[in-house]
């Protein structure tokens, strides 16, 4: 059975310079992983530091990794930091603090996969996820998170 396989990386802007070519070095694997064939798109979003309700794709698509993290005994913080805050402005809200950089995994349009996240195995990076989709895809393996790999 053939599976559609997608990446969807998440990208804090503006960053530092460093942070910046991390952040690219990131996306370059992404794309090398697409033209190798191994996943068949690589769609980038780039977020702000914080998120808030006001963006509701942006809110649907955290609540969609805060529930595959759930689902698998795993959370995203610290890289996800959700508080509540107080503004004279905005008055009472909830926010999430976003990670640099962030990796969703997908195959048949179901999330395989979030990155960076704490597991029963410890923390999995974006690199991390990564190398476990580029050794799963070369060994013809599924994408399913296990929770036993990093």
């Amino acid at each position: 059975m053939t599976h559609t396989r997608r990446l969807a990386v998440y990208v804090r802007s503006p960053v530092s310079d460093a942070t910046e070519q991390r952040q690219t070095a990131t996306l370059a694997r992404a794309d090398s992983l697409r033209q190798q064939g191994l996943v068949d798109d690589v769609r980038v979003t780039y977020w702000n530091r914080l998120a808030t309700a006001s963006n509701a794709t942006e809110a649907d698509d955290i609540t969609a990794m805060e529930a595959w993290a759930a689902e698998h005994d795993c959370s995203l913080a610290p890289a996800f930091d959700r508080h509540d805050r107080s503004s004279a402005f905005t008055g009472r809200d909830s926010v999430v603090t976003l990670p640099v950089i962030c990796l969703v995994v997908y195959e048949d349009d179901e999330i395989a996969g979030v990155y960076p996240h704490a597991g029963p195995e410890g923390h999995c990076t974006v690199a991390d996820g990564l190398d476990r989709i580029e050794s799963a895809l070369q060994c013809g393996e599924e994408l399913a998170y296990t929770g036993s790999q990093r």
